[in-house]
């Protein structure tokens, strides 16, 4: 008994220690969105961080896909349902951002945003910074969007857009999908077939979000001088792109939307120090302190 709360305390301990962990690092978002003065584009003359407003233009688009609309970004997310473990749970299998260059016109000027592709496989996720518990995706739990890496698309219509039974032939689409991205392993067949009440153990759901040509978009990342620049800078010149170790942040939301989303980092402080005094709790009994 006193092994068995020992063990326990410890893993609440372990658990608080991501939560803390996570709600650091909304707080920084939350903070760095707040600090960052909004550009107009006629206005970038040199490298750095920036932050812009405007809307989507571009004559190349690629077919989102899940969805198949014609897009300049998806965000997506793969999930399956786990009875193969010590509990039932929908589990992040890989997560991803595609994205073609396209142009963000704020009305002063238009400059190039290039995001690219950023893909993660959250099965290979072991550290508390990765703030996969589990394989559970906390960002989209809740509703702040896709994070890869260093790059988070926050995006509105981010949700289920289909779903696929085990033991059942998916869609020609989200067939060419998984053999197309190498992250996302082939779905799991059923391990209890007809028994199964409720969900059923390997069955998927497919989410995306996408942004098009016309949608309103939030841009904060790194302006760097295209290869062919002349200095002063103008937007021509400019390409606004994601860089290692810095925060990149694409969505459709208004500003002060995504304020109110990062801001909450308040409930995992609060969920971590319940947590961690729990978690001590159980280790204190345990250990016969109390």
């Amino acid at each position: 008994m006193a092994s068995a709360l020992i063990a326990v305390g410890a893993i609440l301990l372990l658990v608080a220690a991501a939560a803390g962990v996570y709600g650091r690092r909304q707080h920084r978002r939350r903070a760095l969105v707040e600090a960052t003065e909004t550009t107009a584009v006629r206005d970038i003359r040199e490298e750095g961080r920036v932050e812009l407003k405007g809307t989507v233009r571009s004559d190349s688009t690629f077919d989102a896909p899940i969805r198949g609309d014609p897009a300049v970004l998806s965000a997506w997310e793969v999930e399956e349902w786990d009875e193969g473990g010590s509990s039932d749970m929908w589990e992040t299998r890989a997560e991803g951002v595609y994205a073609t260059p396209f142009t963000l016109d704020d009305g002063t000027g238009n400059v190039t945003i290039d995001i690219g592709t950023h893909v993660d496989d959250t099965s290979t996720g072991t550290g508390i910074d990765d703030i996969q518990v589990s394989a559970i995706d906390v960002d989209r739990f809740l509703s702040t969007g896709v994070t890869v890496g260093d790059v988070i698309a926050a995006l509105d219509d981010f949700g289920v857009e289909l779903t696929v039974p085990p033991d059942t032939e998916p869609p020609e689409r989200i067939t060419e999908f998984v053999r197309g991205e190498t992250s996302v392993a082939t779905q799991a067949d059923s391990i209890t077939n007809v028994i199964d009440i409720g969900n059923a153990h390997g069955e998927r759901r497919y989410y995306e979000g996408t942004l098009s040509p016309g949608d309103d978009v939030y841009v904060l990342g790194h302006a760097r001088a295209s290869e062919t620049a002349t200095h002063p800078l103008k937007p021509e010149d400019v390409v606004v792109e994601p860089i290692d170790g810095e925060t990149f942040i694409v969505s459709d939301k208004p500003e002060d939307e995504l304020v109110e989303t990062f801001g909450r980092y308040t409930y995992a402080y609060a969920i971590a120090a319940a947590l961690a005094l729990a978690g001590i709790a159980a280790i204190a009994y345990g250990a016969g302190v109390v």
